[in-house]
């Protein structure tokens, strides 16, 4: 079945992008990089201690910012699984019959949209930290095409989805943060006014 001749189009640049960012430019300094960057479980430990400084250490906002951000990327990254399921779309690797790698789809990118959804909250919140998590997100998705997992458009879409769920999270986050300051606020207002009255305002 033939596509559409936009479509067709798309898939053309798609590719020509693909072979552009995983053969043409390739370099020694990336070879050792990106795989690195493109591989989650090297930031486990760095993350967890992380988590573990801002629980002990930081203020209850930073805390309570650090739950939401985990809660988004979990949510990322289930709609961006759903939205792979949706599309079906084949991994770059898959025509050469690469046995070695495990079967799954391609389109959008879990990478790309986690990573850009943590970016968007954080930035959100921490708005001088901004230029350096949009530079991660961007560095993660780069490093998914060169190592051959990805298909730029793929990354694009992921990155695109990540920045839709971190904007809509983080409004919810900040009207959460909002109503909860709001009632801090009226409870210590109430013990105020309580104790001003209290009994011994009648001795």
């Amino acid at each position: 079945m033939s596509v559409l001749p936009w479509l067709e189009k798309l898939r053309e640049w798609d590719e020509a992008g693909f072979h552009l960012i995983n053969r043409s430019l390739r370099n020694w300094f990336f070879d050792l990089l990106m795989p690195f960057v493109s591989n989650k479980w090297n930031f486990a430990f760095p993350a967890a201690a992380l988590l573990v400084y801002i629980f002990l250490f930081r203020p209850k906002r930073d805390r309570m910012i650090a739950v939401f951000a985990i809660a988004v990327i979990l949510l990322t990254d289930e709609t961006s699984q759903l939205l792979k399921d949706l599309f079906q779309r084949t991994r770059p690797f898959h025509p050469l019959r690469d046995t070695t790698r495990l079967v799954s789809f391609s389109f959008p990118s879990n990478h790309a949209s986690n990573m850009f959804a943590l970016a968007t909250v954080l930035s959100y919140n921490y708005p001088r930290a901004g230029f350096i998590c949009f530079s991660a997100a961007a560095l993660v998705g780069y490093s998914r095409v060169y190592v051959g997992s990805h298909y730029p458009f793929d990354v694009l879409a992921g990155a695109l989805w990540g920045v839709f769920v971190g904007l809509l999270s983080a409004a919810v986050i900040q009207r959460l943060m909002r109503i909860i300051q709001v009632r801090l606020t009226n409870r210590s207002r109430d013990n105020k006014d309580h104790s001003a009255y209290g009994p011994e305002t009648f001795q």
